[in-house]
């Protein structure tokens, strides 16, 4: 009721309060059992009200973080007075009055981003995979509530229970993702382990062995990773011979980069846990989006503002079109970087307006999963319709290496193929990739013929001296 009555009043949230909450569901839960399949309606966001109610609250958050970025961050403050545009008049209807915010106005001066009436304690670095990577500013307040609200998802959605074991595997670099979940995961009672992203034998021996820790399951229950490092493990694991029944995984949280439904399933099937697909970033904190079972896109509309625009002309995307997801946290829940109409880069395609999601989250706004970004500069040839062609060939390497290029016949996909680069293989793959906007396919045998880099959070590791001696092979059950 005191998180309710707040985000009506649209001032501060109370973490205190939020903490209680976590702790009453946690009670309750232990006391009554698991919650039914409608369980995410209880939390925040979790059911959209009246259309006109909905708006109207929209409006009411959308003009109190213009006139508090307009009037406490020197970016915003220098960009209106030059575009001669006064914040009071800017509305959900006027909106498109100010210019997006590109990603590289923030990393070239992060600090121009900064509240003056803000409290920064933590500067939280993206892992910079891609390119330079982007600062952002976080307050006390900023990381209590982000963690509450963690801590209710991995509750309500997750099923995760103090009982359970979390290992994550994404880059220590990943400060943020790992401040967030590691205290969420202390309200709940689960344990955490920041295991980083090292080589995936070194995982796959930490998943698989007995932990003996009193009150806990005797192995690790929920992962943490990234795309193309869970690729790296699901081969090895492949390779290895190790079977399902050698972990105790109940889920496998995937996010950072574009997950291809070929590598969902692949990894189910390898692990022994389902994979959910889910969306966040650094600059956009509390704002995340979870993937259904009907391969929706969802975010919650409480947290903040969310566009799709056409990323040449920045007009609205048209229902059924490819756009970029712009993003404005609300100041409810951010006071420190305060963000007005964020360029993610991250595509979506917009639902067409007969497409009504059915599905468990359909209470929520709802686009397609990321796409990604563009491949060669063709709107309709996005990372994920790449990846979804080539992840289908178990015979391709993971993680999966391409690039396209313009050729003066079309462009040009060249994907690693590693031994398995032959005529047969090819020929599978340009009859997959029909209905892509490709003039051909190019398999290369390493990673340095292809004619431009293609990195991934995977290539981030961190060295130990962990590695299982030479040739020794963990016992594993079912052999």
């Amino acid at each position: 009721m005191r998180y309710g009555a707040a985000v009506l009043r649209g001032g501060r949230l109370d973490p205190v309060n939020l903490r209680g909450t976590v702790a009453d569901l946690r009670a309750t839960i232990e006391e009554f059992g698991d919650p039914g399949e409608e369980a995410s309606a209880m939390l925040p966001g979790g059911a959209e009200p009246d259309p006109e109610i909905h708006r109207v609250m929209a409006d009411r958050r959308l003009r109190r973080t213009v006139q508090d970025a307009a009037a406490h961050v020197p970016y915003y403050r220098r960009h209106f007075a030059e575009a001669g545009i006064d914040p009071r008049h800017i509305t959900l209807d006027s909106l498109a009055m100010l210019a997006p915010t590109p990603k590289s106005a923030l990393r070239a001066a992060p600090s121009a981003f900064v509240s003056e009436r803000s409290e920064p304690v933590l500067l939280a670095q993206t892992t910079g995979t891609t390119g330079t990577p982007t600062s952002v500013w976080f307050s006390r307040y900023e990381l209590e509530l982000a963690a509450a609200l963690s801590a209710m998802s991995l509750l309500m959605v997750s099923g995760c229970r103090s009982r359970h074991i979390v290992m994550s595997t994404i880059s220590s670099r990943a400060t943020l993702a790992k401040t967030v979940v590691q205290q969420a995961l202390a309200m709940i009672g689960a344990g955490f382990i920041a295991m980083g992203t090292v080589d995936p034998l070194i995982i796959l021996d930490r998943l698989a062995a007995p932990l003996h820790v009193p009150g806990k399951e005797p192995q690790v229950t929920h992962l943490i990773t990234t795309a193309s490092l869970l690729g790296r493990i699901v081969q090895a694991a492949e390779e290895d011979g190790w079977l399902p029944a050698d972990f105790g995984l109940r889920e496998i949280l995937v996010g950072g980069e574009v997950l291809s439904d070929p590598l969902r399933l692949r990894a189910e099937a390898a692990l022994g846990a389902r994979v959910i697909d889910a969306y966040s970033m650094t600059e956009t904190l509390p704002t995340a989006g979870l993937s259904c079972e009907a391969g929706h896109l969802h975010l919650s509309s409480e947290q903040a503002h969310v566009e799709i625009l056409d990323p040449l002309t920045g007009a609205p995307t048209l229902p059924g079109e490819v756009g970029g997801l712009v993003v404005t946290p609300y100041a409810q829940y951010r006071d420190t970087t305060l963000l007005l109409r964020y360029e993610t880069g991250d595509l979506v395609r917009r639902l067409p307006d007969a497409e009504t999601p059915a599905c468990s989250l359909s209470a929520m706004p709802a686009t397609s999963r990321i796409l990604g970004r563009q491949s060669g500069g063709v709107r309709d040839l996005t990372t994920r319709a790449v990846l979804d062609v080539l992840q289908a060939e178990r015979a391709i390497p993971l993680p999966t290496r391409f690039a396209v290029v313009e050729d003066p016949g079309g462009p040009l996909l060249y994907a690693v193929a590693g031994r398995a680069a032959t005529p047969a293989l090819l020929a599978r793959v340009e009859e997959r990739s029909r209905h892509l906007p490709l003039a051909g396919v190019v398999l290369v045998k390493d990673l340095d013929e292809l004619p431009l880099p293609c990195p991934a959070r995977a290539d981030l590791i961190e060295h130990s001296f962990e590695l299982p001696a030479e040739g020794r092979r963990p016992v594993r059950s079912g052999r």
